[in-house]
């Protein structure tokens, strides 16, 4: 894991990404550290031990670091109000949509390890969240580190 007064090196980094305005600040910000300790507390259900490791950042830093963005990411937030959501959601395919709710972006076949989850508004967003925790982080973190999940 990281440690507060080493460097932290961005390829052992699992970027969830957030936006840098005030409303991705006061909503989304909460979910992804939610997700950063659901992804900890799997990795520790699967006794991994190694990198990469989940790490709230904001868009711009992540969008700015080009060894970040080679990095499993998760960005959290609509393309409005996360950059990262707004660059990567036109590659990604649509594996759920709840129409005018939220969309989950991503890689069905997790060989791309980068996904997007947006809502049109807070309790959209936090729906689609939900959602991808039990739906989909499984079989998106099995991808990272080469575990097969059912």
């Amino acid at each position: 894991m990281f440690e507060i007064d080493k460097p932290i090196q961005q390829n052992q980094v699992m970027p969830i990404v957030v936006g840098t305005n005030l409303s991705a600040e006061l909503c989304d910000r909460r979910r992804a550290m939610f997700l950063q300790q659901a992804i900890s507390a799997w990795m520790q259900e699967q006794e991994i031990d190694d990198a990469p490791w989940p790490l709230v950042c904001s868009d711009l830093w992540y969008l700015n670091d080009t060894e970040l963005r080679v990095q499993p990411t998760i960005c959290i937030g609509n393309p409005d109000v996360n950059a990262a959501t707004a660059a990567l959601s036109s590659k990604l395919e649509t594996v759920h949509l709840e129409e005018n709710r939220f969309h989950i972006q991503l890689d069905p076949e997790f060989i791309d390890l980068r996904c997007c989850i947006w809502g049109v508004d807070d309790e959209s967003t936090q729906a689609g969240m939900d959602y991808f925790v039990c739906g989909y982080l499984p079989h998106f973190l099995g991808s990272i580190f080469g575990i097969r999940t059912h």
